[in-house]
């Protein structure tokens, strides 16, 4: 067993199977023609590629004067590069194959060298045989890609902290960057990573050093999209302006808080109309998603700028007015995040029919990441792990303040596959089908 056990922590056989079956699902379930009409990033990237700029008519409303910062600039990039390819559908299926395997690896490493060799190898493993995770290969959103960058991230952190150094600091600066390029709430992270090395004992020489190059690292990346945006619109912006509206997604008198779903009754009662008969209890993006009230007379006409902070006016008035109602609201938004949202498999492109297979899944990798999460907190190794439980923590609250997807979820769900693999790592040690390790290192590898 123990031989067993060891062969599973060689890399070779785990990125093998992870490309064999990422390959296999994109030949099996190709990518639509139209794959770039799919998702907003990949509508800015056409009217990129078609001389129109980058740029977003934000739905039919600003077709005269398109939006030109909706959208962050990672995954817009990533689907223009395939549309500037001779075949863009084989193109973008190319690069998620080759993001989806890099994922694996990543999260091999990270694993590794947070658990021990059996757990990196438990969650390569499962990392390159998860369902989820294969069949977003050949679904154009942005999951893969954003995975892939996270993980690089807390590898990059991770190194860092194991032995700080400038260049280091650099890369995981660069990092944060990048992934900010794709999540801008990802900035967030940059506190919790300095704080992460301020734990570290004994303390790292030279610190303000370390985070100052750090910081530097991420203004490299991301100062330059935020003035070209404050440029373009003429004024102050982030890194895009879609946040208004996805915060009203999720702050609204009908809203499930899970995307554009909302409750058929309640809809009806924010329109002033009489139910459909044939509407389902909950509905999936309605043709044409209510506006708050007010702000649909003067959509057309508003700044982008004043666009953004008018969705988020309204949905802050939501809770303000309705504040129990607004927790109520939070409470499910925090379920469905974790467990699972009242629609899923709903919506086609994720295909219901494995919905059903998916949620056992989860249900035992959750089960088994929670027993990973309270072995990680025992003794000092929580300091090991203290930025894993910052993204977990930030990203929930980030997305109990906007609205909650199931593939918001994937793209850290990962993170579950390592606590999740620690946790048998260290069963498997205490059952000696392991080697022990001495015990002052028991917090660093988990045994072998």
């Amino acid at each position: 067993m123990r031989a067993v056990l060891a062969r599973l922590g060689r890399p070779l056989p785990i990125l093998l199977a992870a490309l064999l079956l990422r390959l296999a699902a994109a030949w099996l379930l190709p990518l639509p023609a139209d794959f770039a009409q799919r998702t907003d990033s990949g509508l800015t990237a056409l009217n990129v590629v078609s001389g129109q700029g980058y740029s977003h008519d934000f739905y039919g409303w600003h077709t005269d004067a398109p939006l030109r910062a909706y959208m962050p600039p990672l995954h817009v990039a990533w689907v223009t590069l395939s549309l500037l390819l001779p075949d863009p559908r084989l193109a973008h299926s190319l690069q998620q194959v080759a993001a989806g395997t890099l994922a694996v690896w990543l999260v091999y490493r990270l694993a590794r060298a947070l658990g021990g060799p059996l757990a990196g190898g438990l969650a390569g493993w499962a990392m390159a045989l998860y369902p989820t995770y294969i069949i977003m290969t050949t679904i154009p959103e942005s999951v893969v890609l954003l995975s892939a960058c996270l993980a690089a991230l807390l590898l990059l952190a991770w190194r860092l902290w194991e032995r700080p150094g400038a260049g280091r600091a650099v890369a995981a600066g660069l990092a944060l960057g990048l992934l900010a390029l794709g999540r801008p709430q990802a900035l967030l992270l940059l506190p919790a990573l300095l704080l992460w090395l301020a734990l570290k004992r004994p303390l790292p020489a030279r610190l303000p050093r370390l985070a100052a190059l750090c910081c530097l690292a991420v203004g490299l990346v991301v100062v330059p999209w935020a003035v070209r945006n404050w440029a373009v619109l003429g004024g102050p912006a982030f890194l895009s302006t879609n946040g208004g509206r996805t915060c009203w997604l999720g702050n609204n008198p009908f809203t499930t808080g899970s995307g554009g779903d909302v409750y058929a009754d309640r809809l009806a009662d924010y329109l002033g109309i009489a139910r459909d008969p044939s509407w389902p209890e909950i509905l999936e993006f309605p043709a044409g998603y209510p506006f708050p009230h007010g702000l649909e007379a003067r959509a057309a006409v508003l700044s982008e700028q004043a666009l953004e902070r008018a969705f988020y006016g309204a949905a802050l008035e939501y809770a303000r007015a309705e504040p129990a109602e607004w927790l109520a609201l939070e409470a499910r938004k925090l379920f469905s995040f974790w467990w699972f949202r009242p629609n899923l498999g709903a919506n086609p492109q994720y295909q219901g029919e494995w919905a059903a297979l998916y949620r056992l899944v989860y249900a035992a990798v959750a089960l088994a990441a929670v027993a990973g999460l309270v072995l990680s907190l025992r003794n000092d190794r929580w300091r090991r792990w203290w930025l894993i439980y910052a993204v977990l923590g930030i990203q929930s609250l980030v997305y109990l303040g906007f609205h909650v997807l199931t593939r918001f979820r994937w793209e850290m769900e990962f993170i579950l596959l390592i606590l999740a693999s620690f946790a048998v790592a260290r069963a498997c040690q205490r059952a000696g089908l392991t080697s022990a390790v001495p015990a002052d290192r028991l917090a660093l590898s988990g045994g072998v």
